[in-house]
């Protein structure tokens, strides 16, 4: 009877005990492990972002019973009683893991941000901080021109090209007033207000498409509706929101909203992860990374007034910080952060996605699946993407783009990103046609969605995303507001990007920034001008460091200063960005890799480096000789050449390619005709013989008969064709295109509907 209690109690009562406390000790320490990682002393030094979130909308407290004030997102005290807990918190996990609490501790909480890291002012050291100010103060001149050919250290050299005048004559400003503003969204309750007279509908569900038919004819799921009635305040639930009211006309009026929202299982498995990672290698030192992508952005139209001079003014201003005479061991006391200008970054023509596959994967854009790339689906298959490799070493990634959901201009999304902005209903709701409408007299509508521009939303959320507390983030966002015709459109993102990225350098001391061009653009009013051609290929590019790395590693910002007017290619970024991941050790990158990729960071690039030593096709090489032939220099053979273009654009949509997959449908896509030569470009390449059909390569624009369409084509003498883009506005042909063939290169009818 006594041993049948003792088995009774120590089953139901000790046995129970036991478990409660190793797993509310265990409990205590990943609470605090995970709170208070920012402040091991083998960080770099300060906690990542902030639960907050939402600044903007102002922070709201409570008191809870002892009269501190907890911030109403996060719950955690904040003020002088904030950090008393927080070093109450680290002498409970000193105990947690067996260590003696030390005098000085809570000092190095406290001062972390704040240490001069002495250890790395030896002489080598400061003398390669000294070679990197002076370099930064030799090349400032030229690394900030808006020349189309500035001067160079590099053997690529470029010819001393000025833009045609009147490229920046147009003074325009931009608004976004094609709905009215009738909702409000509280971020921090996350509660939209809607004044609405009568019935409104709202719809949850965002509009990023599917590779293949979801249902009908669309690539989206349908939307869901709840309808209301009046003034009405509606909880937003996910991270999108179309809100729909009547106008007097009876017709639907728009309003968006978008917000980031957390992931807990897929933080929890990263968190995970990083943990392993660090395991393994506890000297390293997470690091968060931001690359912004402005579609069809020059070097030089960067620099201009009617480009960015708002944020290249904040570049500026970060470059600049290391040269004042009141920087300690070459860096401004009070930056956080150093920047670094390209001008010699090369471009693979005017195609993103020629672009952002070797940025992104290491790998050009060769052995595409045709079929696919009809679909609209991405074509290539790639061994390892860059967001890939991050997730791996437990970091949380996003990738964004503001006018659709697909990578590159297909529907095929970043599968494999933890977090994706939602995609709003620029093309499905017609705001598409609207883009650069004249509101006012010189104010233009941009890149809108109602009452809102769309690079708004995808900043707001990339923002927020990055202010997740967990310390390592990537995080990448395509702007393509410059992708229009017009050299000022890239203007209308200036302001608000330049107030997010100086927000975000202030936060966080841990992050990276790489801005950059996919590729430029030729000049919209002189298209022939032979500027256009170096204008199209050497896009923009910037890198913003945190000034702690730098003097940690005084090696790299030594490289990244001499790198600043050395040839170089989107594969080199690719390479570079995988080696933060792993700084302090940034040689011991793994997995995929351009074939003639340079780390940027830790090699400098040789001053001989051309195209061929970067694996850059030599169609889309900017170093050479390049001559633009006159009027009466034009032959029978150039016409051929162009009409070559113009059969290879017809057999995207002849019955032979389209047949065998839907037989008896006819397309919509017109056959098209010669009209006329608008320039002819030759680059000729001395490095090949001269009875080489590659030593000559023919960069030509020509106009077609049928709805006056414009083409660019690359070909050699051999009539082997590298590239047909059309470069004229081709998104007007959406509504009647063929959905079997490419977009670009399906011209109809736009009155009547596929």
């Amino acid at each position: 009877m006594k041993c049948r209690r003792l088995r009774t109690f120590l089953l139901f009562v000790a046995l129970p005990v036991q478990v409660m406390i190793i797993v509310g000790v265990h409990y205590t320490y990943r609470k605090d492990e995970k709170l208070f990682s920012g402040f091991d002393k083998h960080e770099s030094g300060s906690l990542h972002g902030s639960r907050g979130g939402y600044l903007s909308a102002g922070k709201r407290h409570d008191e809870d019973a002892s009269g501190r004030k907890l911030e109403k997102s996060t719950g955690k005290p904040s003020g002088k009683d904030g950090e008393s807990l927080a070093l109450q918190h680290h002498d409970r996990r000193l105990t947690h893991l067996g260590l003696e609490k030390k005098e000085g501790d809570h000092a190095e909480i406290r001062t972390a941000s704040k240490r001069q890291p002495l250890l790395y002012q030896t002489p080598v050291a400061l003398n390669q901080t000294k070679a990197a100010i002076e370099q930064l103060r030799l090349t400032r001149d030229r690394l900030f021109s808006d020349d189309v050919g500035p001067l160079s250290s590099s053997h690529c050299i470029l010819p001393a090209l000025q833009a045609p005048l009147g490229t920046c004559g147009r003074r325009v400003s931009w608004k976004c007033q094609l709905s009215p503003t009738f909702t409000s969204f509280d971020p921090v309750r996350r509660v939209i207000s809607v004044n609405c007279d009568g019935i409104f509908r709202v719809n949850q569900i965002e509009r990023s498409e599917s590779e293949f038919l979801v249902s009908g004819d669309s690539f989206r799921q349908p939307p869901f509706w709840e309808y209301y009635e009046g003034s009405h305040n509606v909880t937003m639930e996910t991270e999108y929101a179309d809100i729909a009211c009547k106008d007097k006309l009876f017709q639907d009026v728009h309003n968006y909203h978008t917000q980031f929202l957390e992931k807990p299982g897929v933080d929890w498995i990263q968190e995970h992860a990083l943990r392993t990672v660090r395991q393994k290698e506890p000297k390293w030192k997470p690091v968060s990374i931001l690359t912004v992508v402005l579609d069809s952005t020059s070097r030089a139209q960067f620099h201009r007034s009617c480009g960015l001079p708002k944020t290249a003014a904040l570049l500026r201003k970060y470059y600049e910080g290391s040269l004042s005479s009141s920087s300690y061991a070459g860096f401004s006391k009070g930056l956080s952060h150093q920047s670094f200008v390209f001008n010699r970054l090369n471009g693979i023509s005017s195609a993103t996605v020629l672009n952002l596959t070797p940025m992104f994967s290491g790998e050009l854009y060769e052995d595409v699946d045709e079929d696919k790339v009809r679909r609209g689906i991405y074509g290539k298959a790639i061994n390892e993407w860059i967001w890939q490799y991050a997730e791996a070493r437990g970091y949380l990634t996003s990738y964004g783009i503001d006018n659709t959901s697909g990578m590159m201009g297909t529907r095929t999304n970043c599968k494999a990103c933890l977090y994706r902005p939602p995609a709003l209903p620029h093309s499905e709701h017609d705001w598409r046609r609207k883009e650069n409408q004249e509101i006012a007299p010189d104010v233009l509508s941009g890149l809108c969605d109602g009452n809102h521009m769309l690079h708004e939303h995808i900043l707001n959320y990339t923002r927020d995303f990055l202010r997740h507390p967990h310390p390592a983030k990537w995080a990448a966002l395509d702007l393509n507001a410059g992708h229009r015709k017009e050299m000022e459109s890239v203007n209308q993102v200036d302001k608000e990007l330049a107030e997010t990225l100086k927000t975000l350098l202030q936060e966080d001391e841990n992050l990276v920034i790489f801005l950059l061009g996919d590729h430029g653009k030729p000049f919209h009013k002189d298209p022939s001008n032979l500027g256009s051609y170096y204008e199209t290929l050497l896009p923009f590019l910037s890198v913003t460091m945190p000034t702690w790395m730098l003097q940690q590693r005084p090696d790299v910002f030594r490289n990244l200063a001499i790198n600043q007017d050395k040839y170089m290619v989107h594969a080199d970024l690719h390479l570079s960005i995988k080696s933060l991941m792993h700084f302090p050790y940034m040689e011991t990158v793994g997995g995929a890799r351009g074939k003639k990729a340079v780390n940027i960071f830790t090699e400098e690039i040789p001053r001989e480096r051309g195209c061929e030593d970067a694996d850059m096709p030599m169609w889309s090489c900017v170093c050479g000789v390049m001559k633009k032939l006159k009027k009466e220099e034009w032959t029978k053979r150039h016409v051929e050449m162009a009409q070559a273009g113009i059969s290879h654009i017809n057999a995207k949509h002849s019955k032979v390619k389209l047949n065998s997959k839907t037989p008896f449908r006819l397309s919509s896509c017109i056959d098209l005709s010669f009209k006329r030569l608008l320039h002819v470009f030759v680059n000729e390449n001395e490095n090949k013989p001269k009875n080489s059909t590659s030593r000559w390569m023919y960069h030509m624009t020509f106009q077609t008969v049928e709805k006056d369409t414009i083409w660019d084509l690359v070909i050699d003498d051999n009539l082997d064709i590298k590239q047909v883009k059309q470069v004229s506005m081709y998104q007007m042909f959406d509504a009647c295109r063929d959905k079997r063939v490419p977009l670009p290169f399906c011209v109809c009818d736009v009155t009547k509907r596929a």
